[in-house]
């Protein structure tokens, strides 16, 4: 999906109370918040702050996960744990059953010589989620440590 679609998606979604309520909560008329999500203005964009501030008002990563997309990624959010040694324990074991994951996917996608988008797609998303896990582990232990 193009970040601007993806933009005016979130901004119109009704369970976030339509571009009325959120352009009151941003300080902006909704016209101006409609313009600026609006695929065919020419006058008016997005800033960054904004999507970042649509974003943390509605929960929606729709915006960035079209930006990732774009740039041949995906968004994945890490999730905080607290550093007691039992939630690292069991971090490796959640890392350690995506790994597993990883290889059924894997073994899957190439059983027939070729792995297609939609297969390349869940990949990515797979590996995402362990490197984001990976890294909220190394914070835990970093905690642990004092740094």
């Amino acid at each position: 999906m193009d970040v601007i679609a993806a933009a005016h998606k979130t901004v119109h979604k009704i369970e976030h109370g339509g571009s009325p309520a959120l352009a009151a909560r941003m300080g902006m008329s909704s016209t101006v918040l409609n313009n600026k999500v609006n695929p065919n203005c020419d006058t008016h964009h997005l800033r960054l702050d904004e999507a970042l501030t649509i974003m943390e008002f509605t929960g929606d990563h729709t915006i960035i996960d079209a930006m990732a997309n774009r740039l041949g990624g995906v968004f994945s959010k890490m999730e905080t744990t607290a550093a007691s040694e039992e939630s690292m324990v069991m971090s490796l074991l959640k890392i350690g059953g995506q790994s597993g994951n990883l290889l059924g996917e894997f073994k899957k996608a190439i059983e027939d010589g070729r792995i297609d988008c939609n297969e390349y797609k869940q990949l990515k998303q797979i590996l995402q989620k362990q490197k984001s896990d990976l890294h909220a582990l190394e914070l835990v232990l970093d905690q642990q440590r004092g740094e």
